[in-house]
C-alpha cells in the first residue's frame, strides 16, 4: 500500500525532493535543508527523514546531490506514475 503523507503520496514526495535538488543544483546553488525544504514544499523535519530514505535507495548521494537512479525514478515517475495517478485521481495534488 502507498503511504500518504498529508494529501500527497510518499512517492511523489520523493520526485518532488529530487526535483528541488535538480533545480537548485542547475540554477548553481548547493542544496540545504532550508531551500530543498521551501521548493519541494516538505517542512525540515520530514524532510531529514526523507533525505535518508533517498540516500538508503540509492536515489540521492551523502552530498545531496542527485544520482544517476534518482533521474531515472524522476523519469519513470513523469512518464509512468504521474500519467497513471492522474488517471485514477490520486494524484494527490489536494
Amino acid at each position: 500500500m502507498m503511504t500518504v503523507v498529508g494529501s500527497r503520496l510518499t512517492i511523489k514526495i520523493y520526485y518532488d525532493i529530487l526535483s528541488a535538488i535538480h533545480l537548485i543544483q542547475k540554477a548553481g546553488e548547493h542544496p540545504t535543508l532550508s531551500n530543498i525544504g521551501h521548493r519541494a514544499q516538505v517542512p525540515n523535519n520530514r524532510l531529514e527523514e526523507r533525505l535518508r530514505e533517498l540516500t538508503d535507495l540509492g536515489l540521492i548521494d551523502p552530498r545531496m546531490q542527485v544520482t544517476e537512479r534518482g533521474f531515472e525514478y524522476c523519469m519513470d515517475y513523469k512518464k509512468e506514475v504521474e500519467p497513471f495517478l492522474r488517471r485514477y485521481g490520486l494524484s494527490g495534488n489536494g
